[in-house]
């Protein structure tokens, strides 16, 4: 069964885009001189408007026109501007660089122990110091296609700067018939981490949905090491967390997610697999919406990158310049439009009936908001406004919370 592309009932929004970056934060999040992304600005705000009109509330939540979602992250973090570390464009957060190669631009994230202990693997050189020197040096005469193909075979990300075009959005694949259903009380497992998923979890609980976090008891998602960040997404949610190191717990998840309406998960397919869960399978018959977020695609050789909200952002060409060389807009931006990208076509697809699988991959939302050139638009007040956080600052949710009240709700049991 082929993919079809989802028509989205969103549209980019007229408005004055230097002032909404400038005022949302995302000038002082990037290199100084850098143009405004227009398309990026007036794409976040449709989205925003869109899901608004349904009772999100992200224009009175984040600001800016709700372009504000793009720095929170940042504000909640303390993180600094992006911009020129040892010479090389730096991203907020400090783990993924833009790198030149003989051919053209790399990006690349190391940021875990694991992916900087990949590097001798993946380029063939001892680190006998700072890591990103050594791996600027090692790929500053090798082709682009090399050096992305062995780190995609070693499970790091990294990309090509623009190497995914203008792309649709969003797929999805009709897997039989169901009749519409309301957001208000609509049932979501959100088995996703760090940003896209978690954002779209907390928008659609704003219009209505109930949302349960679904958690691994011994590799709960990293990001509730972010403290404020993650309890500003996850303060509307439920929490289950789950033995899913063995059987008895695999299976208490597929149980879970045949009694839920809409699954998000940002698993490479094979996962999900491992844990005995196939999502065609389950979507036949229930829930009704199943959406992965992925990093460029479900499919074939895609299905199994890597990617982030930085690097996939880069991949997609949604990038700044200075003068000759690329470099980062604002935070891990392909992130928060693809978390407002999914709760918008989960909002449209349960209003529109029917059974959908549907691949949300970030580096075609990025390619979508690509700039249509370097562009010339400078904000006013350049850098002068810094992200702010949102005006609901959440609440903490212990992991594991929920899981005794979910499970007893559907009639799950431990066969322990």
């Amino acid at each position: 069964m082929s993919w079809e592309v989802v028509d989205p009932q969103w549209s980019d929004a007229d408005v004055d885009a230097a002032d909404l970056w400038a005022r949302s934060g995302g000038q002082w999040l990037t290199a100084p001189g850098v143009a405004v992304p227009v398309e990026l600005v007036r794409g976040a705000v449709g989205l925003a408007r869109c899901l608004d009109a349904q009772g999100a509330g992200l224009a009175d939540l984040v600001g800016a026109d709700g372009v504000g979602v793009i720095g929170e992250r940042a504000a909640a973090l303390g993180l600094s501007p992006s911009g020129p570390a040892t010479g090389r464009a730096a991203s907020c957060g400090g783990a993924s660089r833009i790198l030149p190669c003989a051919d053209g631009w790399v990006v690349a994230t190391l940021a875990r122990d694991d992916d900087i202990a990949a590097v001798p693997a993946w380029l063939g050189v001892d680190l006998g110091g700072p890591h990103w020197p050594i791996v600027e040096r090692a790929v500053a005469d090798r082709a682009c296609a090399e050096v992305v193909e062995q780190a995609t075979l070693l499970g790091l990300a990294c990309a090509r700067l623009g190497e995914v075009g203008e792309m649709h959005p969003v797929r999805g694949r009709r897997l039989g018939d169901a009749a519409p259903k309301p957001l208000e009380g609509l049932v979501v497992a959100n088995l996703s981490s760090l940003w896209a998923g978690p954002l779209a979890g907390d928008v659609l609980a704003r219009m209505g949905a109930r949302v349960v976090k679904v958690e691994s008891e011994y590799r709960p998602d990293g990001s509730r090491r972010a403290g404020r960040f993650f309890e500003a997404l996850h303060g509307r949610c439920e929490s289950v967390a789950l033995p899913l190191h063995t059987d008895d717990g695999c299976r208490q998840l597929g149980e879970l997610l045949s009694n839920v309406d809409v699954v998000i998960e940002g698993s490479r397919p094979r996962a999900l697999q491992q844990l005995g869960i196939d999502a065609v399978t389950l979507t036949e018959r229930h829930p009704q919406i199943w959406v992965s977020i992925t990093a460029y695609g479900r499919d074939g050789a895609a299905g199994h990158r890597v990617g982030f909200g930085d690097d996939t952002a880069v991949a997609g060409n949604l990038v700044g310049w200075v003068g000759e060389s690329p470099t980062f807009l604002a935070d891990a931006v392909a992130d928060p439009v693809t978390g407002l990208s999914v709760a918008a076509v989960i909002a449209q697809l349960a209003n529109g009936g029917g059974r959908w699988l549907v691949d949300v991959a970030l580096a075609h939302v990025a390619a979508s908001m690509s700039p249509r050139s370097n562009g010339t638009i400078i904000a006013a007040d350049q850098g002068s406004v810094r992200p702010k956080v949102r005006s609901d600052p959440g609440r903490p949710l212990p992991l594991g919370r929920d899981t005794a009240t979910v499970l007893d709700e559907f009639g799950i049991r431990s066969s322990t």
